[in-house]
């Protein structure tokens, strides 16, 4: 199954809106609510200097900014939606596809997300601006995206490559990572539980 969505989403678009549309419309009605109680609750108990937020639309100018500031090589493991403006307005209206920065100040240094599916499945993605990382916010970013899926009852998956060796040790450092199936260049499908 994973296989085949990602052949679509890489390969046949326009099927793909339709699928996360679709997608979009039956995870609000099922658990959306679930979903936007959960956040907070994890959000509001982060004890960082760093802050953590739920990003808005009004966002999506500093999140467009904060992606034409990262190197080429940010970008190798990390694809998961466009990064201009417009994609970006886009994918924060989708009700099924959550967006979280990491913030020193008014500075936006860290994003991460949960794709979330209608079946209960979620999966997370984060980047971290190089000029901050090796401080743990990738590893708070991996810690939060798992509780905010524990608490609301949902599971937490990836694809990730083996050669992204940073997300894997950051992984690591918060998560059981379960390996669920190999997938073809290299990518492993993962399910992530957090570490007792």
């Amino acid at each position: 199954m994973v296989r085949l969505l990602v052949y679509i989403k890489h390969h046949l678009a326009f099927i793909w809106s339709w699928v996360e549309w679709g997608n979009s419309f039956l995870f609000n009605l099922l658990y959306g609510k679930k979903l936007r109680k959960a956040i907070p609750d994890v959000l509001d108990k982060i004890d960082s200097e760093y802050q953590f937020r739920w990003l808005r639309k009004e966002e999506m100018p500093q999140l467009a900014d904060f992606f034409t500031k990262q190197s080429d090589s940010a970008y190798e493991f990390f694809k998961p939606h466009g990064f201009d403006l417009k994609s970006l307005v886009s994918k924060n209206k989708d009700k099924s596809f959550i967006m979280i920065g990491a913030f020193s100040g008014n500075e936006m240094v860290g994003y991460c997300f949960l794709r979330c599916f209608f079946n209960k499945h979620v999966f997370r993605g984060k980047i971290v601006d190089i000029q901050y990382q090796g401080r743990g916010i990738a590893k708070m970013m991996g810690r939060l995206t798992t509780e905010i899926c524990q608490l609301a009852g949902f599971r937490l998956f990836a694809t990730i490559s083996r050669n992204n060796v940073k997300s894997i040790s950051s992984s690591k450092a918060v998560n059981d990572i379960c390996i669920i199936k190999e997938l073809p260049n290299d990518y492993l499908y993962v399910e992530y539980l957090l570490k007792r």
